[in-house]
């Protein structure tokens, strides 16, 4: 190849610059991984679908409706990516869900209040974001606060997760027993157990099967429920044209009215918490991404956490009004995220370039799964396992992430003990504790760290 097609090929991948970011165009400057594609169409598309039965349950929508919300959310979110190019593959602030779906639940009636609370924790996480990019504090402030704290946010979010599946909603897993059983049981193996991943790097097989995350449990669900009878599907054909217009009605600010500034108040905790989260997923993403570099030369991949955290803003300030979903709009669906890495860093022939390959996953934002009766259709009796699957893999996997954060028996207790507060108690109360505990029990005496070594920790952390 000679430098002149080098350079015009470079061109089509680095997009149009547009201030910071690079705007890159479905097929012009992404091209199309065909691996990639089919990989999306049944996980990302069936994935998403696991918030219908909470919007279904807990917030009063019809399943069309829920459906058109998701649809919305989804295409904000890959219209981002598309926009501002941002080297991660986007997706829910997973770890923050079961707080704030336990918040909002035990503390607002269900109706056009708890979409205005989302309302408020979207635009309180996009001013935050917001806030710390520009002044540059985000790194500083991730270094200042304390390991006990951080691991107790990710072990609330475990905590919760558990509560919510188990105890509160234990209903629904009772009424598929064997087949989410069936689920979390095949999923935990493929994705977290030690002799699977030895196995992985001997035998194919198993490493393809690996590598699709929650949808060989989805798969031996459906197999396994349909045997025993509790999953019988009922194929529709045809298309579905979402209530777009009658979703906006029920949960737009523009229609419901603004959350009150009480609520934006009350809501402030949780937000920074999902800010902390944000941060850890930043780190993640781009640990992954740097550990693969090396391998791809020829696909630099500029890291930058403060334009990041603008388009992060810019993406919940308007599903903030449009798609009222938090916490959808994070930075990084970290199992996609590791399964693109991973084919990016095998080289050019399995993905041509990082973000093609990203943008190949999500299919490049076409909402086949919301607008085809036929794969909905499949995907619909599978709603209430992918629920709890999500759930219960969200608590084991922040488990993982939050343990080896704290270094001492007495600050895994604090930390314990923090999370076993956010998840069963009101936010401030929670931080009430935590301050507590802290300070006078792990004698964290709050400081700025301004040396580099902090802000490496930070990220470590």
């Amino acid at each position: 190849m000679s430098e002149r097609d080098v350079n015009s090929e470079r061109s089509n991948v680095n997009g149009w610059r547009w201030g910071p970011f690079s705007l890159r165009l479905p097929l012009l400057h992404l091209k199309a991984v065909p691996s990639q594609i089919l990989q999306g169409l049944g996980v990302a598309g069936g994935t998403s679908l696991i918030m219908a039965p909470v919007m279904i349950g807990y917030f009063g929508l019809t399943f069309e409706e829920a459906l058109a919300l998701i649809m919305l959310a989804n295409t904000i979110l890959c219209a981002s990516f598309i926009l501002f190019g941002e080297p991660f593959a986007p997706g829910m602030l997973t770890p923050a869900f079961p707080l704030v779906l336990t918040f909002i639940v035990s503390g607002y009636p269900e109706g056009p209040e708890r979409f205005q609370v989302m309302t408020a924790l979207s635009l309180g996480l996009a001013a935050i974001a917001l806030f710390f990019s520009l002044t540059g504090l985000s790194r500083r402030v991730m270094a200042a606060l304390p390991a006990a704290l951080k691991a107790g946010i990710i072990f609330g979010a475990a905590i919760s997760a558990l509560d919510r599946v188990f105890v509160k909603d234990v209903a629904l897993f009772e009424q598929q027993p064997i087949s989410a059983i069936t689920a979390l049981v095949v999923a935990l193996l493929f994705t977290f157990s030690a002799p699977i991943q030895q196995l992985r790097a001997r035998n194919r097989i198993v490493d393809a099967v690996s590598s699709l995350g929650l949808l060989p449990g989805f798969v031996a669900a459906g197999i396994v429920g349909a045997l025993v009878g509790e999953i019988s599907f009922d194929i529709r054909w045809g298309w579905l044209l979402p209530p777009v217009a009658e979703t906006l009605a029920k949960v737009s600010p523009l229609s419901i009215g603004w959350p009150p500034l009480t609520m934006y108040l009350e809501v402030l905790p949780l937000a920074f918490v999902a800010y902390v989260i944000v941060f850890g997923d930043f780190v993640t993403g781009a640990e992954m991404i740097k550990s693969a570099q090396a391998a791809r030369p020829d696909d630099p991949i500029d890291l930058n956490f403060e334009r990041t955290q603008i388009a992060v803003a810019a993406r919940n300030g308007v599903s903030a009004v449009l798609a009222p979903l938090f916490p959808f709009q994070g930075v990084l669906w970290t199992g996609v995220h590791a399964v693109v890495v991973q084919a990016w860093q095998s080289g050019r022939h399995k993905v041509v370039d990082l973000r093609s390959g990203i943008a190949s996953y999500y299919v490049f934002g076409l909402p086949l799964i919301y607008l085809c009766w036929p794969m909905i259709s499949v995907v619909k009796p599978l709603m209430g396992i992918a629920l709890m699957l999500t759930l219960a893999l969200t608590a084991f996997a922040c488990f993982m992430v939050a343990a080896p954060l704290v270094k001492k028996p007495l600050e895994m207790v604090c930390a314990l003990v923090i999370g076993y507060m956010l998840a069963m108690f009101d936010v401030w109360t929670a931080i009430a504790v935590a301050l507590f505990l802290l300070v006078a029990v792990n004698g964290n005496v709050p400081r700025w760290r301004r040396s580099d070594r902090a802000v490496a920790e930070a990220g470590e952390n």
